[in-house]
């Protein structure tokens, strides 16, 4: 309970201050190749990808990575868990021969299986909506056709569900919103759909004549592209209409994640460039990435915690809450009564400021904004709200404090 009403908290502090002062940092790599994905299990528990065939673990929340041993001649392109267990990498072995390459893991990657085929070119991206049944896409032949294969046994086992051949589209991402509704995009704005889990794709709507990166489809109709010249495109109809989005950047972004639960966006590309939106009709604003490396992947873990990974070995972790002052015991604010009934009192300490006070709902409607200068007492009459969970932002001039609440 602790850990969620702390991220409903800091959820709420970025829609009201902004999630654009904080940076991301940066994070000893003990290779220095390119790496190309990153995934985390849980917070604790994550695995990145390089081009020259290195699997790097970790077990203590990014603090130390290690590598495992390494594939020769294998370019990792993607890593996707299902559970704390099942996972699949998608690539290819050699640049030249170009033979595609899938590993399976059902033991949390401590081992790794290769997977015997002669599939395709190269697999780009792979994505799983359970243990079981998953998708990867990528390229086939010497025209470089879009291809998409299924897997319905955890990867053990493919089957080619292409249909539509297209020269030069190779495919980048791929997203499934459930068993039926997917969407994967490519090159020079290839971009496929289908709602019966893949048994049939047809070509979705007409997209810009560019590279399409990546795609992060969430709930049941929004979602998101991105790609080349700071392309991001934005759906909330499952991809029947999309909204060109004012990226603020013109580098081109290869990435896109959201933190889970949530309608927030990262997007991570060229140059070191981090962006990030909290609403859809508003411009994406600028993050500090503290590196120019060309960044290639990025998983937001929450609202709170995201890592990205990029060219020359480059890891970089988002965690705001090692930004925010930390307050002590003796300068937290004291609420009460807590339980209330909606009548109750905020007690500051060492008050000699401006202070501004918001009171939300678990799902981010604010039902209280108040302002003061030099008071050390507050009283607020809330009695027609329902019973639950409440939380209270308050803002000492550059300090922020967070508390919850409960109304019964």
């Amino acid at each position: 309970m602790k850990k969620v009403v702390l991220t409903q908290v800091l959820l709420l502090f970025g829609i009201l201050f902004g999630y654009s002062q904080f940076e991301w940092q940066t994070v000893t790599c003990p290779v220095t190749e390119n790496l190309t994905s990153v995934f985390f299990i849980d917070s604790n528990h994550g695995f990145v990808l390089s081009d020259g065939g290195t699997i790097l673990e970790t077990t203590n929340a990014g603090n130390l990575w290690l590598p495992m041993v390494p594939v020769s001649n294998m370019y990792a392109a993607a890593i996707f868990f299902s559970d704390s267990l099942h996972g699949c990498l998608v690539g290819w072995i050699n640049e030249d021969t170009q033979s595609s390459l899938i590993l399976v893991t059902n033991d949390g990657g401590n081992y790794w299986l290769f997977v015997e085929h002669t599939y395709v070119n190269r697999f780009n991206d792979v994505f799983f909506i359970d243990n079981n049944v998953g998708w990867a896409v990528g390229s086939k032949g010497e025209l470089n056709t879009n291809c998409i294969y299924y897997t319905a046994d955890g990867g053990n086992t493919w089957s080619d569900q292409t249909g539509i051949l297209i020269v030069n589209a190779e495919l980048f991402g791929v997203g499934f919103r459930n068993e039926l509704l997917g969407s994967t995009c490519g090159a020079d704005g290839a971009f496929f759909i289908t709602n019966n889990g893949g048994m049939s794709w047809a070509m979705g709507i007409s997209m810009p004549i560019l590279n399409l990166n990546d795609i992060y489809n969430f709930g049941i109709l929004n979602g998101c592209i991105v790609g080349d010249e700071g392309t991001a495109l934005f759906t909330v109809n499952n991809w029947y209409q999309y909204i060109d989005q004012n990226s603020n950047t013109e580098e081109n972004l290869n990435a896109v994640s959201g933190a889970p639960e949530t309608s927030f966006l990262w997007a991570c590309g060229d140059n070191g460039t981090i962006i990030y939106n909290s609403n859809y009709l508003l411009p994406w604003a600028p993050q500090v990435s503290n590196t120019t490396e060309k960044l290639n992947d990025i998983q937001m873990l929450s609202p709170i915690e995201g890592w990205a990974v990029g060219d020359n070995g480059t890891i970089l972790h988002f965690n705001p809450l090692s930004e925010l002052p930390q307050k002590t015991e003796n300068q937290r604010p004291e609420i009460y009564p807590n339980p209330t009934s909606g009548d109750f009192f905020v007690k500051l300490k060492n008050v000699n400021q401006f202070i501004t006070m918001k009171i939300f709902q678990l799902n981010g409607d604010c039902i209280f904004d108040g302002k003061w200068k030099n008071t050390d007492q507050i009283n607020v009459q809330l009695p027609d709200h329902s019973p639950g969970v409440y939380y209270v932002l308050i803002k000492l001039d550059v300090d922020i404090i967070t508390e919850s609440i409960i109304f019964n």
